[in-house]
């Protein structure tokens, strides 16, 4: 049985092993060859070795000429979004212009200098060939790693045209800076009615007509009212059919309070945890609730004590959205925190207090709904586990 055993064991084919490349740069290898051919074609004056070191020569200088021609007669512009999001690729678009008349470009690689802890370059634009006095665009992919303002500043054009062994490089510079927002995540669904915000807030009615029940006003009939509308009393001592207008119901109005009076090192937190890591969970959990209540279609406001002394008011459009969100991704951790005094005067609106570290209610809000950074793994829906359900 041992014989046989190893004798079926010799008669198995053993996977190949897979080779695995030397990666050479162009560089090195063109500085190698002149240092072997260039000595023995000087010392030995050989035909054959002299032609062979004036090729690699004419080779290096004919590349660099025509490197720096591809990237001279060149201007880029810049196209960037309004905003960006952290771990969400982000495009970026560079128009690029050829001003020659006579000589094109080939190879072109254009991308911006950018911090690597605030972004991270995934693709340049690469453009293959810009006629003359022609316009190409090509797209970069960066995805942005912590929220803030981010600058553009440097435009970097490089080429390695023809031959790839030296690669010429230009700086333009171009200011522009990109809001980038905290990193939003799909929250539950019927978080809105889990909170009790339609609970809290109430019905009331709004300022625009609509199909309301409450109020708003007298019209003529239009001749498809129903008897219900009609206004008897005013109709009685007028010579046509008077009916009531009715308010459209107003949207459901919340403000989120994200309470950071707390100094980053004064947080009671477990041994484990970075409190800079929990205060950045804290926003996080802010931008996704405010996401979800805009997307239900309610009024929601920001307040953030400790860090911002005005409140954002209550309003509901996709330019109040950019505006809390990007006062959220300008929030310093690392500065002061100021000493905040309430302000009485509060609309009425159903209030979310979020924490870093542990709830502590606040007199101004009592019938508030208090929430911790730590509840955000338990509100949030899990990207992998829905790609993986049938």
């Amino acid at each position: 049985m041992s014989s046989s055993s190893s004798l079926a064991g010799r008669g198995r084919e053993q996977p190949a092993r897979r080779a695995h490349p030397i990666r050479v740069k162009p560089a090195l290898a063109y500085l190698l060859a002149i240092g072997l051919i260039g000595p023995a074609a000087v010392f030995k004056g050989n035909n054959l070795l002299i032609w062979m070191l004036s090729v690699l020569l004419s080779m290096g200088l004919f590349g660099t000429i025509l490197s720096w021609l591809s990237i001279k007669w060149l201007t880029v512009h810049r196209m960037v979004p309004e905003w960006g999001e952290v771990g969400e690729a982000m495009r970026v678009r560079y128009r690029v212009h050829r001003l020659s008349r006579w000589l094109p470009s080939f190879g072109l690689y254009v991308s911006d200098r950018l911090p690597s802890d605030r972004i991270t370059m995934e693709q340049a634009a690469w453009i293959m060939h810009i006629g003359p006095d022609e316009q190409v665009h090509g797209d970069a992919k960066m995805v942005p790693l912590k929220r803030g303002r981010l600058r553009f500043a440097t435009i970097v054009v490089m080429t390695s045209f023809p031959f790839g062994l030296f690669s010429r490089r230009r700086r333009l510079r171009q200011s522009r800076d990109v809001v980038i927002y905290p990193r939003r995540h799909r929250l539950a669904g019927g978080v809105l009615h889990m909170f009790g915000a339609e609970r809290l807030d109430g019905p009331r009615a709004g300022r625009r007509r609509g199909q309301g029940r409450e109020w708003y006003g007298l019209r003529p009939s239009v001749g498809q009212d129903s008897l219900r509308d009609i206004a008897w009393k005013v109709t009685a001592h007028r010579d046509e059919i008077v009916c009531i207008d009715r308010a459209a119901p107003s949207l459901t109005r919340i403000r989120v309070v994200l309470d950071l009076r707390t100094p980053s090192k004064e947080l009671r937190l477990a041994a484990d945890r970075d409190p800079a890591t929990v205060e950045e969970q804290a926003i996080e959990l802010a931008a996704s609730i405010i996401q979800q209540f805009h997307h239900e279609g309610c009024e929601v406001g920001l307040m953030v004590p400790g860090l911002l002394e005005e409140s954002t008011a209550i309003r509901n459009s996709s330019w109040h959205l950019h505006r809390l969100l990007s006062r959220l991704a300008e929030l310093d951790l690392s500065g002061p925190r100021l000493n905040w005094q309430p302000n009485n005067r509060h609309d009425r609106s159903s209030v979310v207090v979020i924490r870093p570290d542990r709830v502590r209610p606040m007199p101004q809000f009592p019938d508030a709904l208090y929430l911790t950074a730590g509840q955000l793994d338990d509100l949030r829906i899990d990207q992998r586990k829905r790609e993986d359900e049938p």
